[in-house]
Formats: structure tokens, C-alpha cells, sequence
């Protein structure tokens, strides 16, 4: 079968089978809005109270966790492009962590956090990226340049230290603070709101386009370093632009969703089983996986309890940590 018909199957089956989690989605809820109802709302006749609880509150929350998803996806298939290994992922550069020191620091300094929440979304973008910088100027050496090895190295080591900072910064908070942390750095998809959405979206869209118009480069580093640089490609330059434009895609989408991890190292390995190595098919089916894969978490995790939300990035991690141990496995 063709590589394109192929991934036109798959990208069919994906989008039909989020589009039934979307309705399920949509009906889950403390508040029951029938499927009925739904299609009320669809067609103009819901009342105003259906109308605000699907359309302000349930919609931008499927809209966010089909953002982020597709995003870390993105950035996951980029890291481990760019760095050659397959079991890469965001929060190996410190993009969790890093986000998550800004949220604690928040919280902890903001006395009146209702007024300012808009700037959590900033903030935690901006605590990514700096952790993400000190992980390339501590990888970096003058002769070598920042090797793929180093990178990780270094952004494993700074991880763990930036995850006993935070274990820290808990000890002072209140009860009710320490939950809210709790819960962003598990992965609780808070930014629920169509203003989140609209702060996020811009960066979203500029990173991917920025990603999608170098899937030439993307496929180079598949041949190696050695290929690559015959081909008159300057791989340090190249490795650094598209790493940071990973790091961007990743940080804005973890300041609006919390600490999620395993989207970006799940949905690649998946997508080039599925599809092959070239960048042009891979990126897209890597990206509607991890939508698939974030909003079927979410859904699950609603479905369990709609009472008490369980944070998505638990039920991720419980299908992404076996699926590490089997890549790790694999490699060997």
C-alpha cells in the first residue's frame, strides 16, 4: 500500500474515532447534558445553561487537550529526530520542570493569584524556556558544539534538580496551594477557557509551520550526522533552531495543560512503525496520534470519576511508562 493512502486511512479511522470521544466527552460531566441535548445545542434550540456548560466550559477543554496533544507530539518527533534517539521526550530538556518552578513561584509570591491567572500560561512558557537554556549552555562545549548525547545528559541531570528545587518550594505552601501544584505538574488540563486557547494558538501555529517547512532538514538527520553534513546541511545550527522551536511548541502547550509527559516519546515510535521515517507522513500522524491519545485519556479519566477529575497526565503515564520499558527493551 502506498505510504500517502495509507496514512490517509489512518488519519480517516483517528479523526472519526475523536470525533465519537468528542461527543462522549461532551455528555461527561457532574452536569448531565444528554446526547439529545447535544444535538439541541448543534441545531440552536439548548437552553442557556446547556449552551454554557458545553460551549464555555466542555468545548475549550477538548479544544486544548486536541492542541496540546497534536503539539507535544510535534515536539517529540523533533527532539528525538534531532537528538537520534528514540526514546527522547520534552521533559528530558527540562520543559516540566522548568515550567513547574515558575508555577510554584507563583503561586508562592502571588497573593491574589484569581486576578493575575492570566500570566501562568507566560510565566510557565518562560520557566521552560530558561530551564531549556541552561540545558544547552551546560551541554555546550567550544570544540564539539552540543552533541545529541550531551543534551539529554544534561537535561536528565538538571531535571532531577529542578524536581528537588520544587519538592522544596512545597514544603511552604498551604494545603489548598500544594493541591493546585499537585495537580499542574500531574497533568490536570486547567486552562479550560477560550482565552487560554487564544494566548496559546498563535505560538502553536507559528512553531508548527516553522517545524513543517523544514521536513527536508527533519529527513537529513535520519541518515546520520556524517550523510547529513555531505549534503552541505550545518547540523549545529539546524539541530539548535528546531530543538528550540520544539521547546517553544512544548512549553506553551505544557503552561496551559500541566506537567504532561510521554505524548511526545509514545506517538512518534508509533507513528514511524506505522508509517515510515519520512517526515512529511510521520510529523502528521505523530501529531492526530497524540490528539487521539490526549483526548482519549481525558475521556477515560472523566468516565471513571466525573465528580472528582482524575489529571490526565496519570492515565497517560500508565499506558506511556510500559511503553518506555518496552522501547528501552527493544533497544537493547
Amino acid at each position: 500500500m502506498r505510504k500517502s493512502l495509507k496514512l490517509s486511512y489512518w488519519l480517516i479511522i483517528l479523526i472519526v474515532l475523536m470525533i465519537i470521544l468528542m461527543i462522549v466527552n461532551l455528555n461527561t460531566g457532574e452536569m448531565n447534558v444528554s446526547y439529545n441535548d447535544i444535538f439541541n445545542l448543534i441545531i440552536g434550540r439548548g437552553t442557556y445553561t446547556q449552551s454554557m456548560v458545553v460551549f464555555d466550559f466542555r468545548m475549550p477543554r477538548i479544544m486544548i487537550t486536541l492542541l496540546v496533544g497534536f503539539s507535544l507530539a510535534i515536539a517529540g518527533s523533533v527532539i528525538q529526530t534531532t537528538t537520534q534517539n528514540p526514546m527522547a521526550d520534552t521533559s528530558f530538556l527540562g520543559i516540566n520542570s522548568g515550567a513547574g518552578i515558575a508555577v510554584m513561584l507563583f503561586i508562592a509570591l502571588v497573593k491574589n493569584q484569581d486576578a493575575h491567572m492570566f500570566l501562568l500560561p507566560i510565566l510557565a512558557l518562560v520557566g521552560a524556556l530558561v530551564s531549556t537554556f541552561l540545558v544547552f549552555l551546560f551541554a555546550f562545549k567550544k570544540k564539539d558544539g552540543i552533541t545529541p548525547n550531551r543534551l539529554l545528559l544534561t537535561g536528565v541531570a538538571l531535571s532531577g534538580c529542578f524536581s528537588s528545587i520544587m519538592v522544596l518550594l512545597t514544603l511552604k505552601m498551604s494545603p489548598e496551594n500544594y493541591q493546585f501544584v499537585m495537580n499542574w505538574l500531574t497533568g490536570s488540563i486547567w486552562g479550560t477557557s477560550w482565552e487560554f486557547i487564544l494566548i496559546a494558538l498563535p505560538w502553536l501555529i507559528i512553531c508548527t509551520v516553522l517545524i513543517f517547512s523544514k521536513l527536508t532538514i527533519l529527513d537529513s538527520f535520519n541518515l546520520g550526522d556524517d550523510a547529513a553534513q555531505s549534503l552541505g546541511i550545518s547540523l549545529k545550527k539546524e539541530r539548535i533552531i528546531l530543538i528550540s522551536l520544539a521547546v517553544i511548541l512544548a512549553g506553551v502547550s505544557v503552561s496551559i495543560s500541566g506537567g504532561i509527559g510521554f505524548i511526545g516519546l509514545i506517538t512518534p515510535n508509533l507513528a514511524r512503525r506505522v508509517i515510515g521515517f519520512k517526515h512529511s507522513h510521520q510529523l502528521v500522524l505523530s501529531g492526530i496520534l497524540g490528539s487521539f491519545l490526549l483526548l482519549a485519556a481525558d475521556t477515560l479519566g472523566q468516565l471513571i470519576s466525573a465528580s472528582s477529575e482524575i489529571p490526565v497526565g496519570i492515565i497517560v503515564a500508565l499506558i506511556g511508562a510500559p511503553y518506555f520499558v518496552y522501547i528501552l527493551t527493544r533497544s537493547n
